[in-house]
């Protein structure tokens, strides 16, 4: 799986960079995922912390959640990091966030994130559990869970600060 990711991160990143004037405009702007069937519940699934830890995700009720998958070789999860830890610094009081590397080396993982600043929490969807559950397909996904943890939003690609503070007005009643 992550060698499918990293082959699509760099054909996608050399259409990006080619610079071919004459070349159609590039539409990737995501990595596709592909499902697995018998998909457990999203109540049911756990990701793993950077120390090899299981966690619940359930176990985050509470209150509101906005969980983003990514990955390192995700062009698209790389240019939005910044904004998310933005948005977190913003209302991290009222909402929590989660970042899960889907399917990427922990190292690789934790070098990004530390890349980017990110200081809310990462973990990892190791084999696409979590992301599947949660209705993901492509990376970056965004989805928002209310303090029941239902899915309340999902978003497929990358979006910057100011969607992603429209998302949580709009969908959690939570203005920075």
């Amino acid at each position: 799986m992550s060698t499918v990711l990293a082959l699509a991160a760099a054909v996608g990143a050399y259409m990006i960079l080619d610079g071919d004037d004459d070349a159609p405009e590039s539409t990737i702007s995501s990595l596709e995922l592909t499902p697995e069937e018998d998909l457990p519940a999203a109540e049911d699934v756990t990701f793993t912390t950077f120390d090899d830890e299981e966690v619940a995700l359930a176990s985050l009720r509470g209150r509101p959640l906005v969980v983003n998958f990514f990955a390192s070789t995700c062009v698209p999860c790389i240019t939005e990091m910044p904004a998310f830890e933005a948005v977190f610094q913003d209302v991290g009081g009222e909402v929590s966030f989660l970042g899960l590397a889907v399917a990427d080396r922990a190292d690789d993982a934790q070098a990004l994130v530390e890349r980017t600043g990110v200081t809310y929490p990462t973990a990892q969807d190791r084999d696409s559990t979590v992301i599947n559950a949660l209705g993901g397909t492509v990376l970056p996904t965004t989805v928002l869970l209310d303090a029941d943890g239902e899915i309340v939003a999902s978003r497929f690609g990358e979006i910057d600060a100011d969607e992603l503070r429209a998302l949580l007005a709009d969908e959690l009643g939570i203005a920075p």
